[in-house]
């Protein structure tokens, strides 16, 4: 008898202990129905490379606003939210560190879980790598990688449920109006693994009249077109953003042979040829624009607003047209106990509400804009803040927007690729510490072992 007390009690201390392991920055609502039966679990992870200082935390906290009869105004938790509309009342929201060795340890620990065939039911995260700001104060850049550093990667080891018997009964998104082109980045050979939610183009915007370039008619230019171009191709395509320049050398990895599918010489004649654009510029007329990547707002909002027509000239690939860089998604933990519940969280974070709420701040501000089409185009369908203002494009940026995504050719998700064309671009222009040769051999070195270790 006080063997088997002895042995019950040992294994009432063990489950003790395996309760306290759950991860400490995981938020849970109202306890689940059913006795006994495991939260759905959440990963949020969208504030890495962010520089908006609210987090998400606080946002989903305060996620929807009422008035009340007295004129004051409440809030509702996104748990709560998505409770009244149907769906599970038992969702744990886990956040992940925003920086540093804490959110390592995190990640690795996570990682492994994800391996063992648990882990959260649904992710929720930015794509890539980010670098920010640790805090207002701006006392400390950081530098991270996403969950899934090759998405890709991710979906061909089938980590992901197949999504497209789900779709098909969606409640809240609207498929036929997400962009097709960007929503297939997510889908291979099993179906509809991962869902964007936004995305964005390496793209200079000029005032018209300034310039000669039009897309109409020239969609299918090639990156050395750009180099032999009018003065606004060649700026852009000397001075694209730096972090996303993998899209001038679509397809750059080949996923399935987990290597990249440009040859070193390859890479180093768009490196030089680059750097010769820049070099070429200094001493070139060209007219002032923005030249960076799509986002919500830009200089030309405060300071033109629809006064000018307005040309866009995205940045051309190797292969002719341009493609789009997706910079975060969602999907369902292939290993999920509840698919219905998660699928339920994931059709609300794809609907016209969910795009146009706080949760996307943290995604598009300065930096993307959603995948669903239609938001942006004026009043009505802005898009948040993260405070109690909803911003859209001007009617002359729209148009042209529309324009520029509907002659897409192509879409991959941001990885730690880009970073490594950012690093190269510091290191060439700030005085390399070898010759370029040697430095783009490291770095086609380095990204092709990414590539086969990750």
């Amino acid at each position: 008898m006080k063997k088997l007390t002895a042995t019950l009690l040992s294994l009432l201390m063990l489950i003790a202990a395996l309760g306290g392991c759950r991860p400490k920055d995981a938020e849970e609502s109202r306890a689940p129905e059913g006795g006994g039966a495991e939260p759905l679990r959440v990963f949020i992870d969208v504030e890495f490379g962010s520089n908006v200082f609210i987090s998400v935390r606080e946002f989903l906290r305060d996620y929807e606003a009422e008035t009340t009869k007295g004129g004051k105004t409440k809030y509702k938790s996104f748990q709560t939210v998505i409770a009244e509309l149907g769906g599970p009342e038992d969702i744990e929201l886990e956040f992940a560190p925003k920086c540093g060795d804490e959110r390592d340890a995190y990640m690795t620990a996570l990682r492994t879980e994800i391996m063992a065939g648990k882990g959260p039911d649904v992710f929720v995260t930015l794509s890539g790598y980010g670098s920010h700001w640790d805090d207002a104060s701006l006392s400390k850049l950081c530098r991270e990688d996403s969950l899934f550093q090759f998405p890709k990667q991710a979906m061909e080891r089938n980590m992901f449920l197949p999504l497209d018997d789900y779709i098909e009964k969606a409640r809240f998104m609207e498929w036929d109006k997400l962009t097709t082109i960007i929503m297939e980045t997510g889908k291979n050979e099993h179906g509809q693994l991962l869902l964007p939610m936004t995305y964005t183009v390496p793209v200079a915007t000029f005032k018209s009249e300034d310039i000669d370039f039009r897309l109409d008619g020239n969609t299918g230019l090639t990156w050395r077109d750009m180099l032999s171009g009018p003065p606004e191709l060649v700026v852009s395509a000397a001075k694209s953003h730096a972090s996303m320049q993998s899209a001038a050398l679509y397809p750059i990895a080949d996923y399935k042979k987990d290597e990249l599918a440009i040859t070193e010489e390859e890479l180093l004649d768009y490196v030089t040829s680059r750097k010769d654009a820049y070099e070429q510029c200094k001493e070139m007329k060209f007219p002032e624009g923005s030249i960076s990547c799509l986002m919500p707002l830009n200089w030309f909002d405060d300071e033109y607003g629809s006064e000018n027509q307005l040309t866009m000239a995205p940045l051309f690939s190797r292969s002719g047209g341009y493609s789009a860089v997706v910079t975060s998604f969602i999907g369902i933990n292939v290993n999920t106990n509840r698919p219905d519940d998660a699928f339920f969280i994931v059709d609300y974070l794809m609907s016209k509400e969910a795009q146009q709420s706080k949760l996307y701040t943290h995604m598009t501000w300065g930096n993307a804009v959603p995948t669903m089409e239609g938001l942006l185009s004026g009043r009505g369908n802005g898009i948040s803040d993260g405070d109690s203002k909803y911003h859209y494009m001007s009617e002359n940026l729209y148009s042209e927007f529309e324009k520029l995504r509907a002659n897409i050719s192509g879409a991959d998700f941001c990885t730690p690729l880009d970073a490594e064309f950012f690093e190269l671009e510091g290191e060439l222009y700030d005085g390399p510490s070898k010759p370029v040769e040697e430095l783009v051999h490291d770095m086609y070195m380095r990204m092709n072992m990414m590539l086969a270790e990750s």
